[in-house]
């Protein structure tokens, strides 16, 4: 099958996985969900072409890796907003009329999605994040422009997917009422799944905390966590917190935050790592991954805190948690509590066989409910109605006859 994507992807993580060198080639914008996504279709044979854009561009670059074509285009660093994502989005609508692909796959419902739209080829759109949520925890222009976007989307849009309930829900409720959606979840390769297949055999001594997030903000609430921390230092004076993702580098906006507050003994600011690092961190490093943000349709970074089998400490209340973790697969408390967090947390150190339960039960819920395989069939299944109903609009079209309206 001929597969055509428009979404963000690590670039040198596919050149990778296609025996080439990244030398030379641009990153893209990285994604965590959509690389093994298209690693999963490579290896089942599909040919793919991804459009893409990233910021170490200023044209277009076309790179081929035998099934894998990638046309990427510049993402300006500034000015996205004010503009609406014009320049980008052209580039994403001419490459695809260009290619007049049988159909594409859309993710996220902004610029990659309205580029597909806007090029005329039946597109599937799925649905990543809760858009009214993104804006009621930030209230600036940006997320406005990304708000209208999406409404956008929404009215062009016919075929929709979203990789959670949580997602879906809100997107019938607040921007396309009466959408029918398909719940397709992202999903982690055998390889993840394999660096958990152990039981971890640190020591509970010095027991060490993680969180990995993307960004300082309300919404992410890092700031609950490290305030849960400190409550579990006054039991367990060598513990420790290391904090990964962006704006968590040492003197990064949690670092001063917690200086401020008095917070950041013992806490270690890692920052953004490279995803193989941080994979392999987790894996040696961590014993418990907390993970305090209160808005999530999906996340990728617990899903593979689980699929290492490290016991995850998550929002009850958080869309799209509860319905990853299960009953068991995790523990949920109300992470806008600092206490509850810390309670948490505690009850893991203290109690080995809870901790353990926890972290195989989220585990083999990982394996069973979110693995790539099952994700790619789901999506081949919908690639595969959408050409059947093309190709049936095509039969069903009236013929042309030849004659012009000027005969």
């Amino acid at each position: 099958m001929k597969i055509a994507l428009c979404a963000p992807a690590d670039l040198h993580a596919l050149a990778h996985f296609c025996g080439r060198s990244s030398s030379g080639i641009a990153s893209g914008l990285g994604s965590t969900a959509i690389t093994p996504l298209i690693c999963e279709y490579l290896d089942r044979g599909h040919e793919v072409t991804l459009y893409t854009l990233s910021t170490e561009l200023l044209g277009e670059r076309t790179y081929a890796w035998e099934n894998l074509r990638i046309v990427a285009g510049p993402f300006r660093a500034r000015h996205l907003a004010a503009t609406y994502y014009c320049p980008e989005i052209q580039f994403l609508r001419r490459a695809i009329r260009a290619d007049a692909p049988p159909f594409v796959h859309a993710h996220w419902t902004y610029e990659f999605a309205l580029g597909a739209l806007r090029s005329g080829v039946p597109t599937l759109t799925t649905i990543h994040d809760l858009p009214w949520n993104v804006m009621r925890c930030y209230r600036d222009t940006h997320r406005a422009v990304r708000l209208l976007m999406a409404y956008e989307v929404a009215l062009r849009g016919k075929q929709f997917s979203a990789v959670s309930r949580a997602a879906a829900r809100h997107f019938v409720r607040h921007i396309k009422p009466g959408a029918k959606i398909a719940i397709i979840p992202n999903g982690l390769p055998d390889a993840f799944f394999a660096m958990g297949q152990h039981e971890s055999t640190r020591s509970h001594a010095g027991t060490t905390f993680a969180t990995i997030l993307q960004g300082w903000s309300r919404r992410k609430n890092a700031a609950a966590a490290l305030r849960a921390f400190a409550i579990v230092r006054r039991e367990l004076p060598v513990a420790r917190l290391l904090m990964f993702g962006e704006d968590y580098e040492p003197n990064g906006c949690a670092q001063q935050w917690a200086s401020r507050h008095h917070l950041d003994r013992d806490v270690d600011f890692a920052g953004p790592l490279t995803h193989h690092d941080l994979l392999q961190r987790i894996s040696e490093d961590v014993d418990i991954v907390v993970h305090p943000s209160r808005d999530e349709a999906f996340s990728m970074a617990a899903l593979e805190a689980l699929a290492l089998r490290k016991a995850l400490i998550a929002g009850e209340t958080t869309p799209g948690m509860r319905e990853m973790l299960g009953p068991s697969g995790g523990v949920l408390v109300d992470v806008r509590n600092p206490a509850a967090i810390a309670q948490a947390m505690l009850q893991l150190v203290a109690n080995a066989d809870y901790r353990r339960h926890s972290a195989n039960r989220g585990h083999d819920r990982a394996q069973q409910h979110y693995h790539i395989g099952a994700t790619a069939t789901a999506y081949e299944h919908l690639y595969r109605e959408m050409t059947i109903a093309r190709r049936s609009e095509t039969l069903a079209a009236p013929s042309n006859s030849g004659l012009s309206m000027d005969t």
